[in-house]
């Protein structure tokens, strides 16, 4: 379901059992650390990244949230700004630049939800209620 995918994006959590942070840091613009990932879930036990290179479908992700921001920002720019070519460029590369933390961890945790769905029977609540 989308709504629980974007729970485990915007929250950082465990796809598959919304329990525990995928990334080590919630601190995303500290540079020693917005990168740093958990190699499994400590409630359930999944693997996040299944196999070397898992990843590398996250940069076409990224690249997509970059396409993204272009779009909406020339169009911004070109129907109500209006600025220059420079101006825009320079707007533009620089908030590239300061969003690619947000974009790094937002495009891995939208790469893990499209192959993980959430199993509420893998959540300690669910495990605490049945016994």
């Amino acid at each position: 379901m989308l709504k629980d995918s974007v729970y485990s994006v915007v929250g950082n959590k465990c796809p598959q059992c919304h329990q525990s942070n995928v990334f080590k840091s919630n601190a995303v613009f500290n540079l020693k650390t917005f990168d740093k990932m958990n190699e499994s879930c400590s409630c359930c036990g999944m693997k996040y990244e299944k196999e070397p290179g898992y990843f590398y479908g996250a940069m076409y992700v990224s690249y997509a949230m970059v396409v993204g921001w272009f779009i909406i920002t020339y169009i911004i720019d070109s129907f109500v700004v209006k600025s220059e070519t420079w101006q825009y460029l320079t707007f533009f590369v620089s908030t590239i630049i300061v969003m690619m933390p947000i974009t790094f961890r937002t495009s891995r945790l939208i790469w893990l939800n499209l192959f993980v769905k959430y199993d509420p029977s893998k959540t300690i609540y669910h495990h605490s209620i049945k016994q």
